[in-house]
């Protein structure tokens, strides 16, 4: 009893030596890390001292407005504007996950963001421009936009070599035609597409319900951070103004 005593408190020890350094590495990684579904400016004032970048949701409108939301039979009536503006006083990066790009709407919108970065006087590059359409990505990326084609495809645990395969021929002709120059997809397709694709491009990815915390707790949140090829991690903080 006294040996699994001592088994048990030296377990203890070293799990809050675990837990203390994920604490300290908090903020260590702004450039990486940033803030998912930033929906709202409160949210974004809220944890503006432990996000300098972060990602926003949006349906772009008829009446040319990129309306940030996630779902295009919601609005909370507040245009991107906002968040240009936070940006070129503040700083940082925006990832915009556009959920209604199309061919029939890519010249409109392409027009309205080039005009709106003119306005607020900032450059491409603190943009990506996300979208599951790689067709009209595809307009934004010869415009010297940095673009991301949004997969979506289902768990990789879920689905058979075969079909895994087919995605990542799909992947790679993507990749060798220069559509785009990112892929984003949920944290659990990192694996898969590392050993798989067979391809050099950016990497996004986002972990569902994980917060910086615990990312930092995790083996896998290491070697991810380490990886050069992956360039931005989403990670959920809700605070008090998620949406």
């Amino acid at each position: 009893m006294r040996a699994f005593s001592y088994i048990a408190v030296g377990m203890a020890i070293i799990l809050v030596m675990w837990c203390t350094c994920a604490i300290q590495e908090i903020g260590d990684y702004p450039d990486k890390i940033w803030l998912h579904r930033c929906n709202s400016m409160e949210k974004l004032l809220e944890h503006q001292n432990e996000y300098r970048n972060f990602e926003v949701d949006i349906i772009f409108r008829r009446d040319s407005v990129f309306d940030v939301t996630h779902d295009a039979d919601t609005t909370f009536h507040l245009s991107i504007e906002p968040y240009f503006s936070y940006i070129q006083y503040y700083g940082g990066n925006l990832w915009m996950d556009i959920k209604n790009l199309s061919l029939d709407n890519v010249s409109a919108m392409k027009n309205c963001l080039d005009s709106l970065l003119s306005l607020y006087g900032i450059g491409k590059e603190r943009l990506i421009v996300e979208s599951r359409c790689w067709q009209a990505l595809e307009q934004f990326t010869k415009a010297g936009y940095y673009t991301s084609l949004y997969i979506e495809w289902e768990n990789p645990s879920q689905l058979d070599d075969e079909k895994i395969d087919s995605y990542m021929v799909k992947l790679r002709k993507a990749v060798d035609h220069k559509i785009v120059k990112a892929l984003s997809f949920p944290g659990w397709w990192y694996s898969t597409i590392k050993e798989k694709l067979n391809r050099s491009i950016d990497l996004l990815t986002w972990k569902h319900r994980t917060t910086q915390f615990q990312l930092l707790l995790s083996p896998i949140g290491h070697k991810m951070l380490d990886d050069p090829d992956l360039k931005v991690i989403l990670v959920k903080d809700k605070g008090q103004y998620h949406r």
